[in-house]
């Protein structure tokens, strides 16, 4: 009997070890995937200041033969344990020009998981990705808030054809108004927003210009060697 309660320290940490290796490792490498590995993980820092430096414009949206939708997917792979782990994500661009500022913009979204939503009750539930019906809430929308960041907005570069001033959608102002139960189609949470900028930064942006747009102020901030 002694030999028995003399193993259960022994008996409680492999316990923690199988835990470890088959449920808590998974999940922080899902996090950790989603959210900082692969593309330029050194641009993720960079979110808050960029948020900070942000303003929100409104934004009337044109016909739907004026759209143009556009999705990339990336993969992100992380070694954990010996173990690979791979996440796929859709980097979902809505094109189109605007007359009111006079420059080709782009919506800036991502499918993965990122924004999600519980459905129905019980063992019916399901999360449903929102992402997935942005360009069909952007047809409807008459006009939408969205942020942009002061930046890029300033930057004679951003706004041309070839390259749209990326804005990230706030939310529907009309369009929705005999709309039931569509509130979370319709906002995005200050907690995506900034999700969906650290993706677009290391996602979205190229390193050299990123580097050419925030690199000084990244150094300013100690963020960067």
């Amino acid at each position: 009997m002694s030999n028995f309660y003399s193993r259960i320290p022994a008996i409680g940490s492999t316990l923690g070890t199988v835990f470890a290796l088959t449920v808590a490792t998974p999940l922080v490498v899902s996090l950790i995937a989603k959210f900082t590995l692969g593309g330029n993980k050194s641009a993720v820092p960079y979110a808050e200041t960029y948020i900070h430096n942000s303003d929100t414009i409104v934004v009337p949206i044109p016909f739907i033969t004026a759209i143009t939708p556009e999705d990339k997917t990336f993969t992100s792979r992380a070694w954990f344990a010996g173990t690979a782990h791979t996440e796929v994500s859709t980097y979902s661009q809505i094109f189109f020009y605007s007359p009111k500022y006079k420059r080709y913009l782009a919506v800036i979204s991502f499918i993965g998981g990122y924004n999600v939503t519980r459905r129905g009750v019980g063992k019916d539930a399901w999360k449903e990705d929102l992402e997935k019906q942005r360009l069909g809430i952007i047809y409807e929308s008459k006009s939408i808030s969205a942020y942009i960041n002061k930046t890029q907005w300033q930057d004679p570069t951003y706004g041309t054809k070839d390259n749209p001033m990326p804005i990230f959608f706030k939310r529907a102002l009309s369009g929705f108004e005999c709309a039931g139960g569509v509130e979370d189609y319709i906002y995005i949470k200050p907690s995506v927003y900034k999700k969906f900028v650290e993706l677009y930064l290391a996602h979205g942006l190229e390193p050299a210009e990123f580097d050419r747009l925030y690199g000084t102020d990244m150094r300013r901030l100690g963020l960067k060697d």
